[in-house]
């Protein structure tokens, strides 16, 4: 452990509560919002916070509270994928909120376009209107990542008739992921399969075709729990710590995202007691229908009054913090943030890479389109070998978490904010100048 004059920060890294938090996050199941997994687990998650709002002392008066904002619920009832001629389905997940077929289904022809790339849709050319496009999925975190959304809306304005995107991976089964398609929005059917089935379709030839069946409907009157935990320093600018509860079923949602929960929790402990004179404020927020097109914080914070939203300074989004020894903050195209990511890794005592281009993959990105300066600290980037690898998979379980790699997210989380909790008025806004 790096040498510090400072001690807190190593007595953070070594919470004693933190791998315990970590695995009753995961014992809640993969909570997909509106399961009631996710629910459960945001009420233990207040009751927590309020253990860091003692640690605080007289300075946190207010409870940490839970607010409700609504979101385009979805439950698919009947899904099913069978390649023509042959005698076994194939395996299928529909993308969340994907649209249904007709009672009959959709029989098509499939077009593999291989990556799913904007040149291999171009390729395709009107050859692909009324058929099936089928794209692979790809690792999330690296430079070269384009996000199964942009493939699905490309898809859709090609004139697709359906979508499949294939798992990458092969033996990994399927994955989990949304159509980010609206309430009364176009869209097409879209499920994501596994490497085996794309490649029984792939060798069945060019003019394969298949019988895709998907019953989807609307949850009418859904809504998103927001854990919300503030603890108020001398200013009012607030720097906020976020991260998403809600995960998806097929594992644990381990990784994705009880990890960045454990850690922003562990972070609120180490930091409670230090703030009051002579720092900003915190703002800890653990959001819910993440994985729905990011639209519980989208809608937490567009109803946030003007006078509200301005008080946020500075956001640390948590998201997949563990499954490599490697830590990237992906800070959104705010130029002004670079400094305090070195600054950051130099104060904890390692290196914390930096990633300039906004990646429109977690809750940062709705603070970023606020113009609020945004991170997210993720692990794994541009590391497609690492146990990263296991999200939106049956994979994602705790076993695939090491405790070192939770610690260091911890230590890294709480550098970052103390130096956006010290910082003055001309550095918080030097943190939100942009590249170019």
């Amino acid at each position: 452990m790096a040498n510090t004059a400072d001690r807190w920060l190593d007595d953070a890294t070594m919470d004693p509560m933190l791998m315990a938090d970590f695995e009753r996050i995961c014992g809640f199941g993969g909570r997909m919002a509106g399961s009631g997994q996710d629910s459960a687990a945001l009420d233990w998650a207040i009751g927590r916070l309020d253990d860091a709002r003692r640690e605080a002392g007289a300075r946190a008066t207010a409870a940490a509270r839970r607010v409700d904002v609504p979101y385009e619920g979805w439950v698919c009832d009947k899904a099913e994928l069978l390649l023509m001629g042959a005698s076994q389905p194939l395996a299928c997940r529909p993308l969340l909120r994907s649209m249904s077929t007709a009672p009959v289904g959709l029989d098509a022809p499939v077009i593999d376009l291989g990556q799913g790339r904007q040149s291999d849709f171009e390729a395709a050319g009107e050859c692909l209107r009324g058929c099936i496009a089928l794209v692979r999925h790809e690792y999330p975190f690296s430079p070269t990542h384009l996000h199964r959304r942009r493939k699905y809306d490309m898809a859709v304005a090609h004139g697709a008739a359906g979508f499949l995107i294939a798992n990458n991976l092969p033996g990994q089964g399927l994955l989990s992921g949304s159509s980010g398609r609206g309430r009364g929005k176009p869209g097409i059917p879209a499920a994501y399969i596994d490497r085996e089935s794309a490649d029984r379709i792939v060798a069945a030839g060019t003019g394969a075709r298949v019988h895709l069946k998907i019953e989807g409907r609307e949850r009418e009157g859904s809504t998103a729990g927001i854990a919300i935990l503030d603890i108020p320093g001398e200013f009012e600018n607030r720097v906020v710590i976020s991260a998403h509860m809600d995960g998806h079923d097929l594992g644990e949602s381990a990784l994705d995202n009880a990890t960045g929960v454990a850690v922003a929790l562990a972070a609120a402990r180490a930091l409670a007691p230090r703030i009051g004179a002579g720092t900003n404020s915190l703002r800890v927020c653990f959001f819910s229908a993440e994985e729905w097109a990011l639209a519980g914080s989208a809608r937490y914070l567009n109803g946030l009054p003007a006078n509200e939203l301005a008080t946020l300074k500075l956001n640390i989004n948590l998201d997949t913090v563990a499954g490599d020894d490697s830590l990237t903050a992906l800070i959104s195209g705010f130029s002004g943030l670079e400094s305090l990511v070195q600054s950051g890794g130099a104060l904890a005592g390692m290196k914390i890479g930096s990633y300039l281009p906004l990646m429109p993959n977690s809750d940062h990105a709705n603070f970023a389109a606020h113009g609020i300066p945004a991170m997210r600290l993720v692990a794994g980037f541009d590391r497609p070998e690492s146990r990263v690898n296991n999200i939106l998979s049956a994979g994602d379980r705790m076993g695939v978490v090491r405790d070192a790699e939770l610690r260091q997210a911890v230590r890294a989380t709480c550098a970052l904010a103390w130096l956006g909790l010290t910082a003055g008025d001309a550095q918080l806004r030097a943190f939100a100048e942009r590249a170019g």
